[in-house]
């Protein structure tokens, strides 16, 4: 889709590629990708790179076509899974003499809000930063959602443990892990805009870049301390299982001590064998309970001394 600013300042949708238009390309095929490259004057790989998954961030600059790419990493849904967890792929933004291109393998949110915030296509290097801007936000909110469901997953843990609480948990870390490598990444693309000589940037840029920094910083931030938050959390119902199976242990083997006494005593006085008590005593059951409930009395008194239930 191409977009171009109006003389009134409304961001509008036009058909074909003018200058100083904005092209946005999402899941662009071969043919595609060779016609912007084609008609826009743009190096073929500008447009290939961004979308490689795997691609990390970074400036770069090409004297013969005068065009910079930006490599920006934005958050978006794992649709791979249920549970609400995030992944990290990059998009390109790239600065031409006459265009403004963004190329990515899936649409942004972000993007959204640039058309409906009517950026100004004219000026190229405020635009690339309004949108490295609103990428740094969507982190912070995607930040919000993940504790808000890291809250809820906490107090449903306080009630009962299953193994898909501990899952989600698990998907959360994994998020926080891929905001984090991100931002990081995100934060030494900004740091290079303000000494790169490629990129133009007037004072009212700068303030904008500043801004840019700041909110990806606060990104980093908040990403390093929800992690450290989740890592004790995920530490404490370790230990707490942990303990529990202990217990669980414990119980178990008091009961195999005070049912194995009372076996040995019955099972003594059950062989075939010339005993102290007469066969024909019919108090010799009673006297043969008395006996085991001695052991057992004992044993729980050696127990409870050493405190160990």
């Amino acid at each position: 889709m191409t977009y171009k600013s109006s003389r009134d300042g409304i961001l509008e949708r036009i058909e074909n590629f003018e200058k100083d238009s904005w092209i946005n390309i999402t899941d662009p095929s071969i043919e595609e990708l060779k016609e912007v490259s084609q008609l826009c004057n743009i190096p073929i790989e500008f447009l290939e790179d961004p979308l490689d998954l795997e691609e990390s961030a970074r400036i770069e600059y090409d004297e013969e076509t005068n065009c910079t790419l930006i490599i920006n990493d934005f958050p978006t849904i794992n649709n791979n899974n249920q549970f609400d967890s995030y992944i990290t792929i990059p998009i390109g933004i790239i600065l031409g003499t006459d265009y403004i291109v963004t190329v990515c393998s899936q649409s942004g949110d972000f993007l959204e809000n640039l058309i409906k915030k009517n950026v100004n296509t004219l000026m190229k290097s405020r635009f690339a930063l309004e949108i490295l801007f609103s990428i740094s936000t969507q982190y912070i909110e995607k930040l919000k959602k993940l504790n808000k469901q890291r809250l809820k997953i906490e107090n449903n843990l306080r009630d009962s443990l299953t193994n898909k609480q501990l899952y989600d948990l698990m998907e959360i870390e994994k998020s926080l892990v891929y905001f984090l490598t991100s931002l990081k990444a995100n934060a030494d693309v900004i740091t290079k805009l303000f000494r790169t000589n490629s990129v133009k940037l007037y004072e009212d840029d700068k303030d904008l870049l500043e801004d840019v920094r700041i909110e990806n910083n606060q990104g980093i931030e908040t990403t390093e301390l929800y992690t450290r938050i989740l890592n004790s959390i995920t530490g404490s119902y370790s230990s707490l299982i942990s303990n529990e199976l202990n217990n669980t242990m414990k119980t178990l083997t008091l009961f195999t001590v005070f049912l194995t006494l009372p076996t040995l005593v019955f099972s003594f006085f059950g062989m075939n064998v010339i005993l102290p008590i007469a066969d024909n005593d019919p108090s010799s059951w009673i006297i043969t309970l008395i006996i085991a409930l001695i052991f057992v009395i004992w044993i729980g008194l050696v127990l409870s001394r050493r405190r160990i239930f």
